[in-house]
């Protein structure tokens, strides 16, 4: 079969979301089907996509920065009903002619996708990381991507159950092609650690050392919610420590963010590192307060290492992760509730070992043990039944 991967992500060059579709085209190109990947020309290319040119899988670049003025001239031409290119890359697929193309985007950017598979006459299966519902449609984008998947082939792939029953709502419509998919993690392989020193911790006296993972950027992850909790009078009398893994645009914000609110003392900021055993190997508890998610990578690969988190209820966390059993979760990503949900961390941390074995179990018993495998399968069989 001749398989077209398209990321459509354009703001960044590699991320969570970009391990699945990677993972695919590996897992097709090695159990030999005709796989290529048309993507942005990004300076520089990720070695992880380069890795995958280099083990046999062509990569067509294209040029995404077109002007606003450009793209609206396009827009003002497709709609005179003057032909113009849906994509940067329909030429090329043309010229492919796959049998299916795999696309990954958030939510409403996978219109483009849908609407270039329409075009051609070619199946798809689009796989969504991520939903909000800060990303309400308005009528005319909801209009334009229900007529989208009424006139294509294809599925919708979500990462987990209530991201794909949060779209069904945004459309006014149930999907009867939708496939539940999950994220491969890098703790897949690992057994859990062993808990790290925390002597006397019924006592107060040993430091509850805390870990976030992922990118500095509130809109998404919620470092403001979690900064405002820990600047509270309580917990500034705590011992405790948090460490932030992982880099963004938004790292300067969220280190002016702690300086004003008084807690950088306790912060410390680690842009990148070379093992998740580095994270979790020092670390106690994960804190998440996400405004919104697919299912998170650095939830699973915590809990498989076994260690609890403090999550909000958005997407599939609570899903996952069983309040009061492998951690705690928040009722909403605001500043109250997670207080709340803290408080229940700090007066329990005593029993956090066990809930972090409780975690590693759970995680288990719920993900996949091969998630590409299972995706691939789910995909292709879902392309054959088209």
């Amino acid at each position: 079969m001749k398989i077209s991967i398209l990321p459509l992500n354009s703001h960044a060059p590699w991320g969570g979301s970009e391990i699945l579709w990677s993972s695919l085209a590996r897992h097709w190109h090695e159990g030999g089907h005709e796989v290529a990947i048309g993507i942005k020309d990004w300076q520089p290319m990720p070695d992880t996509v380069l890795s995958l040119e280099e083990a046999g899988i062509p990569l067509n670049r294209y040029d995404h920065g077109s002007s606003l003025i450009s793209r609206i001239a396009a827009e003002i031409k497709r709609r005179a009903g003057i032909s113009t290119p849906l994509h940067p890359l329909e030429k090329w697929l043309r010229a492919t002619a796959p049998d299916l193309m795999v696309f990954s985007a958030d939510c409403m950017a996978g219109r483009p996708g849908i609407q270039l598979a329409a075009e051609l006459g070619i199946p798809y299966a689009f796989i969504m990381q991520a939903n909000s519902e800060s990303w309400w449609p308005f009528d005319s984008s909801r209009e334009a991507m229900n007529a989208a998947i009424d006139q294509a082939r294809g599925s919708i792939c979500f990462v987990g159950e209530r991201n794909r029953d949060l779209f069904e709502l945004q459309l006014g419509r149930r999907l009867p092609n939708a496939l539940i998919v999950r994220n491969p993690h890098a703790a897949l392989e690992m057994a859990p650690l062993h808990w790290p020193e925390q002597s006397a911790a019924d006592t107060g006296s040993s430091t509850l050392r805390m870990a976030f993972v992922g990118r500095q950027e509130p809109v998404a992850k919620g470092q403001d919610i979690m900064f405002q909790v820990l600047a509270q009078p309580q917990w500034r009398e705590r011992n405790w420590t948090l460490t932030l893994y992982g880099g963004g645009a938004g790292t300067q914000g969220v280190k002016a963010m702690a300086q004003m609110l008084g807690i950088s003392d306790r912060l410390t900021f680690v842009p990148s590192y070379s093992s998740i055993q580095e994270v979790w190997g020092n670390s106690h508890v994960l804190l998440m307060a996400s405004r919104y998610e697919g299912l998170p990578l650095a939830l699973a690969e915590a809990m498989s290492l076994g260690r609890p988190a403090v999550v909000t209820d958005v997407a599939d966390c609570a899903i996952l992760l069983r309040d009061g059993i492998d951690g705690f979760v928040a009722e909403s990503p605001s500043v109250s509730a997670y207080a709340e949900t803290m408080e229940r961390l700090w007066q329990r941390r005593s029993e956090l070992p066990q809930m972090g074995a409780n975690a590693a179990q759970r995680v288990r018993e719920f993900l996949p043990q091969d998630p590409v495998r299972t995706a691939a399968q789910a995909i292709l069989a879902a392309s054959a039944s088209i």
